[in-house]
């Protein structure tokens, strides 16, 4: 049986000390759609990779010409014959998924192509940035259904400024790669053919950090949302801790002696996106 979304780790040394983790919607008959299946195996591998100690950096696609078009059709259907309280437990399955790939540790990377609609756009929002191709197009389909993107509209807010989204939102408007990038939705815009020369760059950078800096900063961007962006002792504290802890004391101990800490690492010279 077919997957309909699968979970590669690609490990980097031999040691198996360190890995780039892939989580591929597998779906392309259907344009990627989530389903419960999906939504399931998503949450399943997300809880997988934020276990996994050995993984850097976790990139989020889909196979064939789409990254997702979104709720799946029949699954829609479905939806609507449950009652309220059954909705409430159906929607709280996709907080879950959601919850699980925003408050991941490692860097995230959703890599857009095709069609990102509805939920899709969530997905990617969700992640720390977004590297779409020249053709990819986005849509907040919702209102045009009489629904509204409720459970992705934190992800959104985080990212879009107030007036792109409600534009968005309130329009169910195709927005192209471009606008999405103008709206603070997408960071890197690429062709098909470019799209290993841009991820292999993005990777280089996350790789030569500190993966314990990279979750710790994670986590007090989170903090300072909630303390509304204000100055506070959290900082204090956290820029202290990572001074006296023994990732920081390595670090500046390599820049001093100009020599390579023992988390930075380089992509071999043939490493690709396997689109296996």
């Amino acid at each position: 049986m077919t997957l309909a979304a699968t979970l590669a780790i690609d490990t980097l040394k031999s040691d198996n000390s360190d890995a780039i983790a892939v989580i591929s919607i597998n779906r392309p008959e259907a344009a990627n759609a989530f389903n419960a299946e999906v939504m399931n195996l998503i949450t399943e591998h997300l809880n997988k990779v934020a276990n996994n100690t050995k993984v850097r950096v976790l990139i989020i696609r889909g196979r064939g010409k789409h990254f997702s078009a979104g709720a799946d059709l029949s699954w829609m259907q479905e939806s609507a014959k449950l009652n309220l309280s059954e909705n409430i437990s159906d929607s709280k399955k996709l907080t879950c998924m959601f919850e699980a790939l925003a408050n991941l540790d490692v860097p995230t990377i959703a890599l857009v192509k095709g069609a990102a609609y509805g939920g899709a756009v969530g997905l990617a929002a969700a992640c720390d940035f977004v590297i779409a191709t020249d053709s990819a197009r986005f849509c907040l389909s919702e209102v045009k259904l009489g629904l509204l993107p409720a459970v992705i509209l934190p992800y959104l807010a985080r990212k879009m400024p107030s007036g792109d989204l409600k534009r968005f939102a309130l329009s169910a408007r195709v927005f192209s790669a471009i606008e999405a990038k103008e709206a603070k939705l997408v960071q890197r815009i690429c062709t098909n053919d470019e799209i290993n020369e841009v991820l292999r760059d993005e990777l280089s950078y996350i790789l030569q950090s500190g993966p314990q800096a990279q979750a710790r900063l994670k986590k007090l961007l989170r903090q300072a949302n909630e303390q509304n962006n204000k100055q506070g002792d959290y900082t204090v504290k956290e820029i202290a801790e990572a001074r006296s802890g023994e990732e920081g004391q390595q670090g500046l101990a390599a820049f001093f002696d100009k020599s390579t800490p023992n988390w930075s690492l380089s992509l071999p010279e043939d490493w690709t996106l396997n689109d296996a």
